[in-house]
Formats: C-alpha cells, sequence, structure tokens
C-alpha cells in the first residue's frame, strides 16, 4: 500500500508539471488547480491542532502524510504514565496541542522546519493485564516522506521518558 501511495503522488506531481508546461497560467483549470492545493494545505494547517482529526491525519489512505506507529509498556499506572508525559512534552521541543483524560489521548505538535512542515504526535494508552502500553503515532503534515523526523520524534520522547523516569 505505502508504494502505490508513493507512486500515486508521483503521477499526480508529474502531471501537475506537465498540466502547467503546456497550458498557460492564466487558463481557469490551472487557478482552479492550484486554489485547490493551496485550500487543502491551509485546511491542513487549520486542523492539525484538534485531536478530533486524528483519524484523518493517521489514516492510511491520505496521501499526503507519513506515519510511524509504536508501542511501549511499562510497570506504571494509566493515570501516573499520562501524567509524567504531559510533563515531557512541556520540558521538550514538541508543544502540547490538547489533552483528552477521559480517553487518555494526547496531541502534540513540532514545529515547522527547513527539513518538514511539522509533525503531530498522537500518544494514548490502554492497560494489558498489568502493564500500561504507550501508543505512539507521529505523522507528518502535508509531506510524503518524513526523512527520518517521525522514528527522530519517537527516538528523542522515548529518551526524555526514560531520563524522566530514573529517580
Amino acid at each position: 500500500m505505502k508504494i502505490l501511495k508513493h507512486i500515486t503522488v508521483a503521477v499526480l506531481f508529474v502531471l501537475t508539471l506537465g498540466l502547467y508546461y503546456f497550458l498557460k497560467p492564466s487558463n481557469p483549470l490551472i487557478m482552479t488547480f492550484s486554489f485547490i492545493v493551496i485550500g487543502f494545505f491551509i485546511f491542513n494547517l487549520i486542523v492539525r491542532k484538534s485531536l478530533s482529526f486524528r483519524n484523518y491525519f493517521t489514516s492510511r489512505y491520505n496521501l499526503f502524510t507519513t506515519n510511524v506507529r509504536f508501542e511501549k509498556s511499562y510497570d506504571i499506572s494509566m493515570d501516573l504514565m499520562f501524567e509524567k508525559i504531559i510533563e515531557v512534552i512541556n520540558n521538550s521541543n514538541f508543544k502540547l496541542v490538547e489533552t483528552d483524560k477521559d480517553k487518555f489521548e494526547i496531541l502534540a505538535i513540532s514545529d515547522v522546519s527547513f527539513i518538514s512542515w511539522g509533525e503531530n504526535l498522537y500518544i494514548s494508552f490502554e492497560i494489558k493485564g498489568k502493564e500500561t502500553i504507550m501508543k505512539f503515532c507521529s505523522s507528518t503534515l502535508f509531506q510524503i516522506y518524513s526523512w527520518g523526523r517521525n522514528e527522530k520524534n519517537y527516538n528523542n520522547l522515548l529518551n526524555e521518558i526514560e531520563s524522566s523516569l530514573i529517580v
């Protein structure tokens, strides 16, 4: 599925370049397509700070995002782990945007940089036996490749958690 996603986006990119080359920029078709792409980009920027759009950004059918998912288990209660993750995020380079204590979900974002339009970090928790499972998903914003940023986000957060748990 991942290869098909990349091929589809590459074909759309080539078609866009071809249309731009063969048609004049004043053509209504080019203008319409440009406004659709710009509108889609602005929509992504606006809704990225809401947990309500988690499924949209983490969907494998979304052609303009790349996701990485990890799970890590801890021998700490879910309530304490939820609070600890919030504390870690507040002391890191990520920005805490939204939390849902009832569902044990956290949304944090990374800043826009030269390499990336930013990433959304979705963290949720569940209990399996006596362990708390932290589910982590890093999703790029409007880019096909993460250039290792999603994995780096996970590793940075994991290192921060491990260092904060050491007494």
